[in-house]
């Protein structure tokens, strides 16, 4: 009996068609495998007893990857595509089969006990490239200050549902192979873990950290925070989406076969092009194509909308402009708008004291024109002003001023207006968690609407949505829902999303 089975896959890396090839080999069945851009394909020629089996086997055995999405059988293929040639490139992460984690649990005699004493005295554990404790707010917060991101490694998975209020495509996320950190809502604010209640997670993802996983098991510990200066994967799931916010190094190197090269690092990969949106029409081979190109990135000085028309060079329609981080400029330039607005600085300064001691990280570009509504409501960092937005449950929002203004012929995001718009509400004691949400809710709005004025005046259906900005689950529910009715949206699926 002849099949031809096909599985979407959103990557051209071959570890997953290796993991393939060893069912295959265990079951004793006539079958190989072909990969292709966007999906592999089994060939099987066997007995239809021997077939069932293979299935067995493939569905209890083959674990879940980060770039799967469906698999099914299928009558016929073009025989004329090419196949992609492997490339012999070894994984750069631990790919931990549940074989494989039986096997280290069965045979580890891994002593940590010592080290638990420590954990549970309230101490730091040094653990590989990992620093570990219980969780503890001030340990947390000393960490805090020295700019260390908090991270939560959960040892029992079985505790996941009973932690977080997690949906099954995170959970499936946190199991694939590819292990990314994800952030989850906890389901009880503890300022021991978080404050807002968000904390980026993950799963054990090596050989030492399955065994660290059984000893703490055995001491009733199901989850530990920890610090790390590595680099770490970070991923996240929305819309049936596994969408890669940032990473350099995990699924690294990798081999482009449109540019016929091995890149080293994910910003190796990402520099080799003019901006992230050309990235992402060469990784879905639209360079031929009308498309628009949105890009808003906390991490880089030049977010923006761009056009690209077929045969032209790329247009930028719509600059956000990199203001200088420096709190005292922001508001004067606020102040120059118009009398009304001056005495909006003044009335506001006085009113809130804390405003003349102000100062911004070194960022550039949006992420300064955020740090700086922050901190004028008296938020600490972006992080907690998102987070603050995420936790608010409202469905209404307050208007948030974000329009365009021209200068020298270019169209600016005004953001003189935007953060003058959040003062006034703060003026009339407008709660916090409402002008996040309204923030990042006519962000959306924003983006929404000039896109589909810029596709209407260039007749374009294609539209790219980059930036770490779509990590956030607002903006991008908000933008994916209004423009999927009507435009085909297109992410980046095999790479991320954004610079480190």
């Amino acid at each position: 009996m002849k099949l031809i089975y096909k599985i979407e896959y959103n990557s051209t890396s071959f570890y997953f068609k290796r993991l393939i090839d060893e069912l295959i080999k265990n079951s004793n069945i006539d079958a190989n495998t072909k990969q292709y851009v966007g999906y592999i394909l089994i060939f099987i020629d066997d007995e239809l007893e021997n077939i069932e089996k293979f299935f067995l086997n493939l569905e209890t055995n083959l674990p879940y990857s980060m770039f799967l999405k469906k698999s099914y059988l299928i009558d016929e293929f073009n025989e004329e595509i090419k196949e992609l040639e492997e490339k012999n490139i070894k994984a750069n992460f631990e790919i931990l089969t549940n074989r494989k984690v039986k096997d280290i649990l069965e045979n580890s005699n891994f002593d940590f006990l010592s080290q638990i004493v420590n954990l549970n005295r309230s101490f730091v554990v040094k653990f590989q490239d990992l620093e570990l404790f219980l969780p503890n707010k001030n340990l947390k917060e000393n960490f805090e200050k020295d700019n260390y991101e908090i991270r939560l490694l959960v040892t029992n998975s079985q505790i996941l549902t009973d932690l977080f209020i997690i949906e099954e495509p995170e959970i499936n996320l946190l199991c694939s192979i590819e292990r990314p950190l994800v952030k989850l809502k906890l389901k009880n604010i503890d300022e021991n873990i978080s404050s807002s209640g968000y904390i980026f997670t993950r799963l054990v993802n090596s050989s030492k950290e399955v065994e660290l996983s059984k000893a703490l098991k055995e001491q009733n510990i199901d989850y530990v925070l920890y610090v790390t200066k590595k680099d770490e994967l970070k991923a996240c799931s929305f819309e049936n989406l596994n969408l890669i916010i940032s990473d350099d190094k995990t699924l690294y190197p990798k081999y482009d076969y449109k540019k016929d090269l091995i890149f080293n690092s994910s910003s190796e990969y990402l520099n080799s092009f003019s901006n992230i949106y050309n990235a992402v029409l060469h990784e879905h081979n639209l360079l031929d194509k009308t498309s628009i190109g949105v890009y808003f990135s906390l991490n880089s000085k030049n977010s923006f909308v761009d056009i690209k028309v077929l045969n032209e060079e790329e247009k930028r329609v719509i600059y956000i402009p990199d203001i200088k981080s420096n709190m005292n400029q922001i508001l004067e330039d606020i102040s120059s708008l118009d009398e009304n607005c001056k005495r909006l600085v003044d009335n506001f300064s006085k009113k809130y004291p804390y405003t003349k001691d102000i100062k911004l990280s070194n960022n550039s570009g949006f992420s300064t024109i955020i740090e700086a509504i922050a901190k004028l409501l008296n938020i600490e960092s972006i992080k907690d002003f998102e987070e603050l937005a995420l936790n608010s449950g409202y469905v209404d929002a307050l208007q948030i001023d974000m329009k365009l203004i021209k200068i020298d012929n270019k169209n600016y995001l005004d953001y003189r207006k935007t953060i003058q718009s959040i003062m006034s509400y703060k003026m009339a004691d407008v709660e916090n968690e409402t002008l996040s949400f309204s923030f990042y809710e006519f962000l959306a709005e924003f983006i929404i609407d000039y896109l589909r004025e810029i596709a209407r005046k260039t007749n374009t259906k294609d539209i790219v949505l980059c930036g770490d900005i779509f990590s956030n689950r607002q903006v991008f529910h908000k933008v994916y829902k209004e423009l999927s009715k009507k435009y085909n949206l297109i992410l980046p699926t095999e790479y991320a999303m954004d610079y480190i």
